[in-house]
């Protein structure tokens, strides 16, 4: 689909042979190949296909993206601006584009273009979720026939083989087999590669083991504002045990890091990935808004990492994130329910001042822009990434997991317009001489043929069939 949405030479199906096939088998006569007077053969360019100026653009949107480390390999490295095009990618690099990347990179596209490439990208995400769901999976099997429609009225005949009709019984095995990637290789290999690379690298980021207890007890000074002198007030002997008072005298040292390990992400902060390839400095918290309602999404970045140690024994340590957030609002965040697109307005902070979550909370995002949408400049898209090395299982009463969890909606416009046309209307020139086909001045030369010649030849063979029938009966009556 990338090739071809990418018109990459030599490997797109949208060739000159496969116009050639559109009058017998589809009904597109905007896609024909069109003869000029000069004895030209041109192709009209399809509207799901992009400009030079498009493909140099998406590669180099390619090029400039920041994700976290472990979580792709460098995509910059696959780039061919000049010819625009990817090449060289591995697998997983396509499993993460089509998941991930493949809406935003063709959003550019026609709007009933991008809508089934958006819903089967969609489907890919869902089914390698951890968490898959029988109703959701029953759902899946029926919209992958219709997005598989959508794409058949879209793509060039050639494009579908048997690779793409697998797409039906991949939910099928998914019901069967249980979540895909408990069984894919991408855990074994990305083992085997660490453990490869450990000896050449000694320095690995520590995290401190937290103490919940400690975290209750720095809530309850915090929800008090309260001072020293009430801690260790003689009335208040009985409440206070020595564990409280140690904290309430307030953090001895403070230190800042620039990287930090909690909950199987790799947290750094934005200063520290100004000159690199990698960004892991998004944060995502589950919080509320102050009306009741707890389950409300905080995006942010991430600028200090701060490691708090308390007097006293045992020593008492907490790593604090201090977050930059965008506007929870509904100006600020927004949710393309039915292709599960976040967007974020990043010209917009979060009023209210507070920074600070404690590090076991956090969870790490990346922030993607559209690279052919000028009306969406401001937004970026809100890509939330898995933890490495850990399998989470879902809790009834926990929300934070629930992105994992496979959310299926129906699809509902089954119909897609039947004009295929390129909004510039672009013909590009074909070279005739790699079809081998004659010009009109060669067509009015060849010999034809006249209707009673075809009549001949089928009476011909009726004959011949008579004398074959003969031949039978002679034979059996021999018999």
């Amino acid at each position: 689909m990338f090739n071809t949405v990418m018109d990459v030479a030599g490997k797109t199906k949208d060739n000159v042979k496969t116009r050639l096939d559109l009058p017998e088998h589809c009904r597109r006569p905007e896609l024909h190949l069109q003869e000029s007077t000069n004895n030209k053969l041109l192709k009209p360019k399809a509207s799901d296909s992009f400009t030079m100026e498009q493909k140099r653009k998406i590669c180099e949107w390619v090029e400039s993206l920041k994700i976290p480390d472990g979580y792709d390999s460098n995509l910059g490295k696959r780039v061919d601006s000049e010819r625009g095009i990817l090449h060289g990618m591995k697998s997983h690099d396509c499993h993460v584009f089509m998941k991930q990347l493949l809406p935003i990179a063709f959003c550019g596209l026609p709007e009933n273009i991008w809508k089934p490439m958006a819903e089967i990208s969609l489907f890919f995400k869902d089914l390698c979720s951890s968490t898959l769901r029988v109703q959701n999976l029953v759902r899946m099997a029926k919209n992958i026939v219709v997005i598989s429609n959508k794409l058949e009225k879209i793509l060039p005949p050639g494009f579908f083989d048997v690779m793409e009709h697998l797409l039906i019984h991949l939910v099928h095995e998914a019901l069967l087999g249980g979540p895909v990637q408990y069984r894919w290789m991408y855990h074994f290999e990305r083992s085997i590669g660490k453990s490869k690379r450990g000896i050449k690298n000694k320095h690995r980021v520590k995290g401190y083991p937290i103490d919940m207890m400690l975290l209750g007890m720095i809530l309850q000074y915090n929800h008090y504002q309260s001072s020293t002198n009430r801690v260790y007030n003689s009335e208040n002997a009985a409440t206070f045990d020595q564990f409280f008072k140690d904290i309430s005298w307030g953090p001895i040292t403070v230190h800042t890091m620039s990287q930090y390990n909690v909950n199987g992400f790799k947290f750094s902060k934005e200063k520290y990935l100004e000159n690199k390839k990698t960004n892991n400095s998004g944060v995502w918290v589950k919080g509320d808004d102050g009306n009741q309602n707890e389950n409300v999404d905080y995006f942010g970045v991430l600028p200090e990492i701060l490691e708090l140690e308390y007097s006293g024994w045992p020593i008492k340590r907490i790593v604090l994130f201090q977050c930059k957030w965008f506007d929870p609002t509904s100006r600020g965040t927004r949710e393309l329910k039915q292709h599960n697109i976040i967007e974020v307005k990043h010209t917009r902070k979060y009023e209210a001042y507070d920074p600070f979550i404690i590090a076991q909370n956090a969870k790490q995002v990346y922030y993607a822009h559209y690279p052919l949408r000028r009306d969406k400049s401001d937004w970026w898209v809100v890509i939330k990434t898995k933890p490495m090395g850990r399998v989470e299982v879902e809790i009834e009463l926990d929300v934070a997991y629930q992105n994992e969890i496979s959310s299926v909606h129906q699809v509902v416009d089954a119909e897609l317009e039947m004009n295929l046309e390129h909004p510039d209307h672009i013909l590009e020139e074909v070279n005739r001489e790699e079809l081998d086909m004659p010009t009109n001045m060669e067509k009015d030369e060849e010999e034809t043929f006249e209707e009673d010649d075809w009549i001949d030849e089928e009476e011909t063979s009726e004959d011949d069939a008579c004398e074959w029938i003969d031949d039978e009966e002679t034979s059996e009556e021999d018999e």
